[in-house]
């Protein structure tokens, strides 16, 4: 049971690799909102063509 638990939480340790601690995540969460807008913009630009 205990190899069973080990290896759910190396699982979600994997998962979030890349969000180490909470100004990774603000620095993520501003990179994705940066994105979105940028995929926004060019949304706008291709229905006004």
């Amino acid at each position: 049971m205990t190899k069973n638990k080990d290896s759910e939480l190396n699982y979600h340790e994997e998962e979030n690799a890349m969000v180490q601690d909470l100004d990774d995540l603000k620095t993520l969460g501003k990179e994705m909102e940066q994105i979105s807008e940028e995929n926004d913009e060019d949304k706008l630009n291709q229905s006004h063509e």
